[in-house]
Formats: C-alpha cells, sequence, structure tokens
C-alpha cells in the first residue's frame, strides 16, 4: 500500500512555535526513560498545554504529503511573506529585502522569492495553491477553520457551533463575535483558538515546504547561498539597483485602491516618531491628504526597540506592535483600521537614525455598508532618514 509519511509530532510543534527546540530535546531525552507519548511528556513538563497538544495532533494525519497539506489551508487568511516567516522557512531579513526588490523590479514575491533560491518552483507552486485554498469557500469544516478548534479544544459542543453558524449567517458578524455573545464561549477562548489557528497554519505551510524540498529557514538559499550574494543575483537578473537609504513609504501589493502620494514625511520629536504618505501641492501644504502613516510615541523621549517584527494584533508569535498604523486613503475618516499583519524593522533602524522595513496588513473598511465589512491585503516597505521629507 501506498501510505503517506506522518510528520513527527515533535516537529509540527515546533513548526508552529508551540515550544523551542531545547524544550523538545529535553523531552526526548525524558521519553527514553518514562515511555509515555511525547506529547505527555511535554505537558507533564509544563512547556505545553493540554488544549495546544490536542490541536496539533488534530492537523498531524494532514501532513503527510504536500497535496493533504493543501486541503486543509482554508481556514485562516494568512499573507505569503508572514507565513514563511512563520513557518522558518525564511528570516525576517530575508523577507524585508525581497520586498525592497519587489518594489524595485515589479514582480510578483514569490518570483522574487525563486530567483533568490528562498524557494524552489515545487514549492511556490504548492504556496500559491495553499493560499488560494485559503480564500475558496465558506465551509464550516476543516482543521484549520476556527470553529473547529474551538470544538477540538473542548471550549464549545458541536451542537453550540452548528447554532452559531447558523447565527452567524444571518446576522453577518464573525463567528468569534456570535459564540461570544451567545454565551457560548468566553473571549479569551476566541482569543486563544485565534492565536492556534495562526500557529498551526505555520505548521502546516513548514510540512508543506519540507516534503517539496529545498532549504531556507537559515538565512541562506536553498542553495546554499549567503542572502547577501542572493542579493546581488536578483539585482543582476533584474538589473535593478537596490538603494535601501533613500525615503520611501510605499504599498506594493494592494488591494484596496490606495491613491498615489505625492510626498514623503518624517516627524521626529520629544512625544513621537512618524512617517507618513501624502498627497500635497508641496512640503509646506497645510491642506495635505494623507494616505498611510507609521506613529509610534516615545517614553521619556525614547523610542521602543524597533529591531523586530511585530504583530497588529496581540499574538503569541510576535509581540503586540507599539504605535498605530493608519491608512486613511486621503479621507477623514477612523473607520478604515488596520487589526491585523504584522511590521517588520531592521535590526539598526533606531540605531542608525534610518528606520527601514516592511508591512503586510489587512485593513478592515468599516465605512462600508456591507456586512461583514469587507478587508483588504496591502504590502509594502519603509525606509526613513528621521525627520526630512522627500518628494514622491
Amino acid at each position: 500500500m501506498n501510505k503517506s509519511r506522518q510528520r513527527p509530532i515533535g516537529q509540527i510543534l515546533i513548526d508552529g512555535g508551540f515550544l523551542s527546540s531545547r524544550d523538545l530535546d529535553t523531552a526526548l531525552a525524558e521519553q527514553q526513560h518514562t515511555n509515555e507519548m511525547l506529547g505527555q511528556v511535554l505537558v507533564g513538563m509544563g512547556v505545553l498545554e493540554p488544549v495546544d497538544l490536542q490541536a496539533a495532533l488534530t492537523i498531524q494525519q494532514h501532513l503527510g504529503k504536500p497535496g493533504q497539506a493543501i486541503k486543509i489551508g482554508a481556514g485562516v487568511r494568512k499573507m505569503l511573506g508572514e507565513l514563511l516567516v512563520q513557518a522558518g522557512h525564511l528570516s525576517n531579513d530575508d523577507l524585508d529585502r525581497a520586498l525592497v526588490l519587489q518594489k524595485r523590479s515589479g514582480a510578483k514575491l514569490g518570483e522574487i522569492l525563486v530567483r533568490m533560491g528562498l524557494l524552489n518552483e515545487r514549492q511556490l507552486d504548492f504556496v500559491l495553491e495553499f493560499q488560494r485554498s485559503q480564500n475558496r469557500g465558506r465551509s464550516s469544516s476543516g482543521p484549520l477553520k476556527l470553529g473547529e478548534i474551538m470544538l477540538s479544544a473542548g471550549y464549545i459542543s458541536r451542537l453550540q457551533l452548528d447554532q452559531a453558524l447558523e447565527r452567524q449567517t444571518d446576522s453577518g458578524k464573525r463567528l468569534g463575535e456570535v459564540l461570544v455573545e451567545e454565551g457560548y464561549a468566553q473571549s479569551h477562548h476566541v482569543k486563544h483558538a485565534m492565536r492556534l489557528q495562526k500557529m498551526l497554519a505555520a505548521a502546516v505551510m513548514a510540512a508543506m515546504l519540507a516534503a517539496c524540498g529545498g532549504g531556507g529557514g537559515d538565512g541562506q538559499s536553498a542553495a546554499g547561498v549567503p542572502s547577501t550574494d542572493s542579493d546581488k543575483l536578483i539585482s543582476q537578473n533584474y538589473q535593478v539597483q537596490v538603494q535601501i537609504d533613500s525615503n520611501y513609504f510605499v504599498a506594493n501589493s494592494d488591494d484596496f485602491g490606495l491613491q498615489a502620494p505625492t510626498f514623503y514625511y518624517s516627524t521626529d520629536n520629544d512625544k513621537f516618531w512618524s512617517i507618513q504618505a501624502d498627497i500635497a501641492q508641496d512640503v509646506f501644504d497645510q491642506d495635505y491628504l494623507c494616505v498611510m502613516r507609521i506613529h509610534i510615541s516615545k517614553e521619556n523621549g525614547v523610542l521602543p526597540e524597533l529591531n523586530k517584527t511585530f504583530s497588529i494584533e496581540d499574538t503569541p508569535r510576535f509581540e503586540q506592535f507599539p504605535g498605530v498604523f493608519l491608512i486613511t486613503n486621503g479621507q477623514e475618516s477612523t473607520l478604515n483600521k488596520v487589526e491585523q499583519g504584522t511590521i517588520s524593522f531592521e535590526p539598526d533602524s533606531t540605531s542608525s537614525g534610518m528606520v527601514k522595513g516592511a508591512y503586510d496588513v489587512i485593513l478592515t473598511d468599516y465605512d462600508s455598508q456591507l456586512t461583514p465589512a469587507p478587508e483588504y491585503r496591502i504590502t509594502g516597505v519603509f525606509s526613513f532618514k528621521m525627520g526630512t521629507y522627500s518628494q514622491a
């Protein structure tokens, strides 16, 4: 019989960020003496919650082959770059370089990553198919669906889930909201399930990429070429010069329809630091229209450390962003809200006086009369000398 090889539960837990490699090594050593199941050992050590273990076990049977992983992709809308970073296939630096090169060349991110040697063609095909599966339909089944995760965690019953899904269809509200409103679950249960959803998606992606072969995840290309060499290679392929120290704050990918800014501006004072992309007649225009803005308040005149990747929402995978990301698109309304996604800063952003990085976010348009409110993905890069301005 042609059986797929089951992915080890320990590897799934590492891929999803449930535990560290050190904890896994300790548990494996302990398992030699106790003959317990690995999951039992990890729970007994106190490094893994029983609910998290059950969630990981639920997807294990689907991770034998790439095709099986694709089938369970539907469930959580994830952005390509974020998925690859969370799956440990790319470093944040890899993604930042690829996004800068994407901006300069106009090519698709997947194509950039292949040319850099960070994905092979087969991996890219499966990743794109995985993304397509995320956007197909609204079926309630599948181990990555929020309701199914809540069910496997024991937070709700099947009857409660079915009733909540029916009410969700009538109300147009998010499933988590319905579950809380109906008294079926606590809000912290919903938040925990949403975190599990993202971690499981990362584990699925990691399993799929590993089954497709190739490298990544260690700051090197699939062929073992260091990232600095791959930068040179892709620059030659596209015949572009990557100058990451110039001032810019741009959207590379935008399905919302942002207006094109004419000026980029940075403010740096004792209270806050910000950069924004504006539509203006000149730098002194008092009637400018803001398109995008990143704003970070200072504490005692000092910026928080900006040398990492932040989540817009509160997740255990990344620290919550200590600022706000505004996408106003030249409007005065405050109902366009960035509620999901990531912002990544290069390691030397604060100390160098240049704040550089990338963003990959979801904008919810509460101005819309549609229910539920439509969501739009916007990705881009920024690099700005603090306290300066530039023409777009």
